[in-house]
């Protein structure tokens, strides 16, 4: 009896502790893949590429504030702002001396649709179908890339994304182990992006039979 118990035992602890190693491995490669941005010669290279167009998912400080500067910059020809409030307008979110309002009025769309990351996505997908976009600027918080890059890739397979990260102030990528705020954000974006990706696996899979 005492042989069955340990080799039930076995039977259980053995697959939870390798699925429990294959987590935390993959926990340090995920945060590994985070875009770190560094200084401004970086900034100037990564705004050297023109898109048709640049999206903005909200949700963040610094983000609007980004897109809009490459707009002023003629980087792209249009922008969306994904995920805005019902009752924020356009001159909430980017100040008159930061867009010219013949620019804030031809080029920038609020999205209002979203509340998540996949309906970032679906939304952006709409918007780009509507307005013939062939490639966009991603702008998101640098922790968020990773998840934004994988639903966007998901909804626009033919449309050439280029990440543009914001670097997010309070977030410690560095040993992030050891700031436990920081640990917990990155550990919930982890479960969230392997979540997605399960997703866009099993859709992916029905889709082709």
């Amino acid at each position: 009896m005492a042989r069955q118990r340990k080799r039930r035992w076995r039977r259980i602890f053995v697959p939870v502790g390798l699925l429990t190693l294959a987590w935390v491995i993959g926990l340090f490669l995920f945060v590994e893949r985070i875009p770190v941005v560094t200084t401004d010669g970086d900034d100037a290279v990564r705004s050297s590429t023109p898109t048709d167009a640049i999206v903005v998912l909200t949700g963040g400080r610094g983000r609007v504030e980004r897109g809009t500067e490459l707009l002023a910059r003629s980087t792209a020809r249009s922008m969306l702002i994904s995920g805005v409030g019902a009752n924020v307008s356009a001159r909430d979110l980017i100040a008159p001396q930061k867009l010219k309002s013949a620019t804030l009025e031809c080029c920038v769309t609020l999205g209002r649709a979203a509340r998540n990351t996949r309906e970032n996505a679906i939304e952006t997908a709409g918007w780009v179908a509507a307005n013939g976009v062939t490639s966009l600027r991603l702008v998101t918080a640098d922790f968020h890339m990773p998840r934004s890059l994988l639903e966007f890739h998901a909804r626009l397979p033919d449309v050439k994304v280029l990440p543009d990260s914001v670097k997010s102030e309070n977030v410690r990528l560095t040993r992030w182990w050891l700031w436990p705020g920081t640990a917990f954000l990155l550990v919930g974006e982890y479960n969230k992006y392997l979540a997605a990706r399960a997703r866009v696996f099993v859709t992916r899979m029905l889709d082709r039979r």
